[in-house]
């Protein structure tokens, strides 16, 4: 069993490193082996080096990579090496891996994968794609050639020295009060007014607003618990806990909220007894007429086929959520205060995204 570890060198031209391998003992003379190789470049590199050196050694000196092609590779890594991630990120993994890795890169052989490969399909995702969701697709690929690195299948990972497109930091669009108003008024009296209401209201997320039941609300202390989030594996509806502690969270809510959510909750007692066999009894506070659940990705539909029914300036559905944030800010309301209500782990998170909000 080979080790090794890394010595910084000081030279005139800066630092290197000395790959040092422990080959254990001596048969003969029990001394101890090692084997070095001096690295002129980073801590990095060295490190890959030093993982191809033993690989090296492993296959008799001669370095014998996978002739698996990187399709296969990749299916074998999804199905065996990611046990402990959530159902939906499993999924968002897979999509990703048929839609945009595999059609380009995935007959090319673990051995013949190349950084300049893959160079080139990263600088033609970015045309089409947000430097964020570039970097979303390029780590599942990463992590699955460091995988194959460790298990000695390639002697060293091709992802290393890929230059990605740089993230342009998130600023949401916010509506102005005057909007929101006439946002809502426009869906009184449809299946949107609740939706919005919630939405502009708490700033609640997607999953948050379509996991929400009627047992969630106390109406009699004019409270909101916010405890869990739906989303969509396909046609299957899920429902998690949040991720972390402060994504539970109980809100104050105001005086017109409670009275439209009192509304709301005997018109849905109404239509359940009236459609009676027709209706699920989901307990969702948003939900269709005959209170099926919303699938998580028809809300984006609906909400641009309402701005374009009502000629309403376009922001995504996510902003709602920032115009809430953005209107407490200016209102005066403190900052940390405003991370409880959004769900945020950390106040660090609810700054870097409204400092343009707050002085």
């Amino acid at each position: 069993m080979y080790s090794y570890h890394l010595a910084p060198r000081k030279t005139k031209k800066g630092i290197s490193w000395q790959v040092v391998i422990e080959c254990g003992n001596d048969p003969l003379t029990g001394d101890r082996v090692r084997k070095y190789k001096t690295v002129n470049g980073t801590k990095k590199e060295a490190n890959s080096k030093a993982i191809e050196l033993i690989n090296q050694l492993n296959n008799g000196g001669i370095t014998k990579p996978s002739a698996l092609k990187l399709k296969d590779w990749l299916i074998e890594w999804h199905g065996n090496y990611l046990p402990n991630i959530e159902h939906r990120t499993r999924e968002s993994y897979l999509e990703r891996m048929n839609h945009r890795i595999i059609p380009v890169l995935g007959n090319i052989q673990l051995k013949a994968l190349q950084t300049t490969a893959i160079q080139k399909w990263i600088n033609a995702i970015s045309t089409e794609l947000a430097p964020k969701s570039v970097r979303n697709i390029f780590n599942i690929l990463n992590a699955s050639l460091k995988k194959a690195v460790e298990l000695n299948k390639i002697s060293s990972n091709p992802c290393d020295g890929v230059v990605l497109p740089k993230r342009k930091k998130y600023q949401g669009n916010a509506y102005t009060p005057a909007e929101v108003q006439q946002a809502l008024a426009f869906a009184k009296g449809t299946n949107m007014y609740m939706l919005l209401l919630l939405a502009f209201s708490l700033g609640l997320r997607r999953g948050e607003l379509l996991a929400l039941t009627w047992d969630d609300i106390d109406f009699k202390k004019a409270e909101i618990t916010i405890n869990k989030s739906t989303y969509n594996a396909g046609s299957e509806r899920k429902v998690k806990t949040p991720k972390t502690e402060s994504g539970i969270r109980t809100l104050a809510i105001g005086d017109t909220l409670l009275r439209e959510l009192k509304n709301a909750r005997t018109d849905y007692l109404k239509r359940r007894f009236e459609m009676g066999a027709r209706f699920t009894d989901s307990n969702l506070v948003v939900c269709q007429e005959n209170g099926v659940p919303y699938h998580t990705d028809s809300i984006g539909n609906k909400w641009k086929r309402f701005k374009e029914k009502y000629n309403l300036r376009d922001i995504r559905f996510h902003d709602i959520r920032h115009t809430n944030a953005t209107t407490l800010l200016a209102a005066g309301i403190d900052i940390k205060t405003v991370q409880t209500r959004l769900g945020h782990s950390d106040v660090s998170t609810t700054m870097n995204i409204y400092t343009h909000v707050t002085p």
